[in-house]
């Protein structure tokens, strides 16, 4: 029988999230003997000369290509495209995308926001997308650093065109939506206008993030992410930390998810906290959990967040998390269950830190609540059980031969 082969539109296989849930995927699909194929846009400030951009049309230059193996030796293409000044060109289904959609039997989309799916929606054919976030949630604080000339050609055709391709995609008679949280789901519905499939978390692997209590480190807060993202909101949990510091706590940071761990030497320092915080790089899942199992507690500064894989680890190793009502969080943020939610202050943030680090029996009791609500709710078995339910029923429409689904 011929081995089905999935293609698999992402993003560029970097660190974060959606690499992660990349992975996640990747796992199932082999378990499934279902070959993964992968696809996503080079970004033109990485790769300019796969694209072409508005100066270069007249040239006779055409997108590009590059091809490498990745995700544990699968097939993966990193795809150009017309115009990238424009962003909804990103994703258009030109030749290279409508290449390798033919050459594949199932469609999947694996993002942080919907538009990966675009090329399935745009051909009308039946695909599955996890989507981590609404695009425009996705991209708020990146659009406040564009230039003045780029900023009004957002507002007058990306940003409208974006929207327009994101309910499309959204509302594809053929596609199937699973969401990452409860959140991003009510918020995909608003824009909609129909129900999403289903909610599917990003499972934790029980055998690398387990509880270690001999390597607690008592005062020990971490935070795992791009913190250079303004998203994140890092500022938020210095100013927390600095106000236990003043107050005569304990208390260490430690962060991680960016390679340049100088990044906030300069602020660290200005404020105080040079000898108080500690900086990783990205971390692979084994060293990550080594970091994770130190910790008191897990602490979410974000303004908006799909759902913190991070913080989720953290759980399964038996750490509590104190967040702010950012969005996925509040799905496993319980109060007097496995966290506590706080306002985006820093006064509010201190003093929640300080109420759980400062009371061992709480601390004892939420860390046991947060490795129960991983193992209940976030367990690989539960999502492998989701994924394939909804891959079942893009085969019964027809995504797969019959000789090949027999």
């Amino acid at each position: 029988m011929i081995r089905p082969r999935a293609l698999v539109s992402t993003i560029e296989p970097v660190d974060g999230g959606v690499p992660a849930m990349t992975r996640c995927i990747t796992g199932m699909l082999e378990e499934l003997d279902i070959e993964p194929v992968f696809a996503w846009y080079m970004p033109w400030s990485s790769h300019p000369r796969l694209s072409v951009p508005l100066h270069a049309v007249a040239s006779g230059r055409r997108p590009g290509g590059i091809s490498r193996r990745v995700y544990g030796d699968h097939e993966g293409h990193g795809l150009g495209a017309w115009l990238p000044e424009l962003e909804f060109t990103h994703y258009l289904p030109r030749r290279a995308w409508r290449e390798l959609t033919a050459s594949c039997d199932i469609h999947l989309s694996v993002t942080g926001n919907p538009l990966c799916a675009t090329p399935f929606a745009r051909l009308g054919i039946p695909f599955l997308a996890w989507v981590a976030t609404p695009w425009e949630a996705d991209r708020v604080d990146r659009v406040r650093g564009f230039s003045r000339p780029r900023r009004l050609l957002d507002r007058a055709l990306n940003r409208p065109v974006l929207k327009r391709l994101e309910r499309q995609v959204l509302r594809a008679p053929r596609g199937r939506i699973l969401a990452l949280s409860s959140y991003t789901a009510a918020a995909l519905e608003a824009i909609a206008g129909r129900p999403m499939d289903g909610v599917m978390p990003m499972p934790v692997n029980p055998e690398v993030f387990r509880p270690a209590p001999g390597r607690l480190v008592p005062w020990r807060i971490g935070f795992a992410g791009r913190y250079g993202d303004p998203r994140k909101q890092i500022s938020l949990l210095l100013d927390a930390v600095a106000r236990l510091v003043a107050a005569g706590r304990p208390v260490q940071l430690v962060l991680a998810g960016e390679q340049n761990v100088d990044l906030l030497s300069g602020r660290l320092e200005a404020m105080g906290l040079g000898e108080r915080v500690r900086c990783h790089p990205c971390l692979a899942p084994a060293p990550l959990a080594e970091v994770l199992q130190t910790l008191d507690l897990f602490v979410i500064p974000s303004h908006q967040e799909g759902l913190c894989i991070a913080a989720l680890e953290a759980m399964a190793c038996g750490v509590p998390v104190v967040s702010t009502r950012c969005g996925g969080p509040e799905d496993y943020v319980i109060e007097e269950r496995t966290g506590q939610l706080v306002a985006g202050d820093p006064v509010a943030m201190a003093a929640a830190i300080a109420a759980i680090c400062g009371d061992r029996r709480r601390r004892e009791a939420l860390s046991s609540g947060a490795l129960a609500w991983v193992r209940e709710q976030a367990s690989p078995t539960a999502a492998r059980r989701t994924f394939q339910a909804h891959l079942e029923a893009l085969t019964a429409a027809g995504t797969l031969p019959a000789a090949r689904g027999a």
